[in-house]
């Protein structure tokens, strides 16, 4: 069994009650649920922190993205994303 650390956080009342609901329709404790959401939370960060670092050393070796590559990028994203909301991707 992992080592445990105990912290203390404050929730926005109506989040706090969103999570003790999810927690009890769930049949799970808390401090469960808010693990597992914070091991998602920070794997879905540090995805995109090395695609960014990729990126920026790629392009500190081959030179800025031009206009048209930075758009062809953008609508190859929009397809999978299924999503033409500019910003909508910022990390």
């Amino acid at each position: 069994m992992a080592e445990k650390a105990k912290f203390s956080v404050s929730l926005d009342a109506e989040l706090g009650e969103a999570l003790r609901r999810y927690a009890e329709a769930e049949d799970e404790q808390i401090s469960a649920v808010v693990s597992r959401a914070l091991e998602d939370f920070l794997g879905h960060r540090r995805l995109l922190r090395d695609g960014r670092d990729a990126m920026e050393g790629y392009q500190a070796e081959q030179g800025r993205f031009t206009e048209e590559e930075r758009a062809e990028a953008d609508a190859w994203l929009d397809g999978i994303l299924g999503s033409g909301e500019k910003g909508s991707r910022s990390a």
